[in-house]
């Protein structure tokens, strides 16, 4: 199945121009329709000054912040008609994770920014932690910076032989298909999930699912054990220049990732071009 709906996340962020021309590039490929959403999120008063604060002044709050969004939104409409692509954005009021999951039940892929703390109007702060585990459709983060191009020809494909590497693996076939490069990097399996995962097979059998798929792969073996994970997947990309990542997200309880770190939310801060993901 191609990807015909797209879902964006829109916000004021400088990042956002990377997001909107990632978008644009990958509807014109698949003749894809994009939903994009700006959210102006609602105005919760702690109850300690709820006696300071007036509703009008909520109220006025509240107001001036979607006049704000609906004038940029004009901005990113008017850059969608002049690129050539069909998109359909508005400006909603509410909690931002509930209203995207909800848009994911109709939507092909998510589109969301990389979070970028030095900017006070990015809105991307955990919206991939959640959306990964709260949305119905995979996801491409894509960076707030540096000059990316539409994902899908030189593509570098994780596998570690987990669920998650396999349902990425799947989910992004529309991509792996069109790619004129797929490099396959493997890593030791965590056989702590599953008794099966020590005897997974690697490069042979996985090349000979993808080429069930029309999908010539190119493996670059199996990570370094004295290299992490992220830093082996950032340099293996950049070696090939790839302008995508696939990867599984949150092979390990989630909690277990948020305390201890893990390779899913250390690419989401450092990866320097889009990532596919899904759980």
């Amino acid at each position: 199945m191609d990807f015909k709906n797209i879902l964006l996340h829109l916000d004021h962020s400088s990042g956002c121009q990377n997001r909107l021309e990632i978008a644009f590039g990958m509807a014109k490929s698949y003749d894809a329709q994009i939903t994009g959403l700006f959210v102006v999120p609602d105005y919760v008063v702690p109850s300690y000054v709820e006696a300071q604060i007036s509703v009008d002044l909520i109220t006025d709050v509240t107001e001036k912040a979607i006049a704000r969004a609906g004038d940029t939104l004009s901005g990113y409409q008017k850059l969608a008609d002049e690129y050539g692509v069909k998109m359909k954005a508005q400006v909603m009021e509410g909690q931002v994770i509930p209203i995207l999951r909800e848009h994911t039940k109709y939507a092909d892929l998510l589109m969301l920014g990389q979070d970028q703390p030095e900017d006070p109007d990015n809105a991307s702060y955990g919206l991939a932690d959640a959306l990964l585990f709260e949305g119905a459709c995979p996801c491409i983060v894509v960076p707030h910076s540096g000059k990316l191009s539409t994902p899908g020809k030189r593509v570098l494909l994780t596998w570690n032989a987990s669920r998650e590497s396999a349902r990425a693996m799947r989910e992004a076939m529309p991509l792996l298909q069109r790619a004129e490069t797929v490099v396959v990097l493997s890593s030791e399996p965590d056989d702590s999930d599953s008794d099966t995962a020590r005897g997974h097979p690697h490069a042979e059998a996985l090349a000979h699912y993808l080429e069930s798929h029309g999908i010539e792969s190119v493996s670059s073996g199996i990570a370094d054990v004295d290299t992490s994970a992220s830093d082996g997947i950032i340099g293996q990309a950049a070696e090939m220049n790839a302008d995508l990542i696939v990867m599984g997200a949150y092979g390990h309880a989630r909690l277990r990732e948020i305390i201890l770190g893990g390779v899913t939310r250390d690419m989401l801060k450092r990866a320097q071009v889009p990532l596919f993901l899904a759980h």
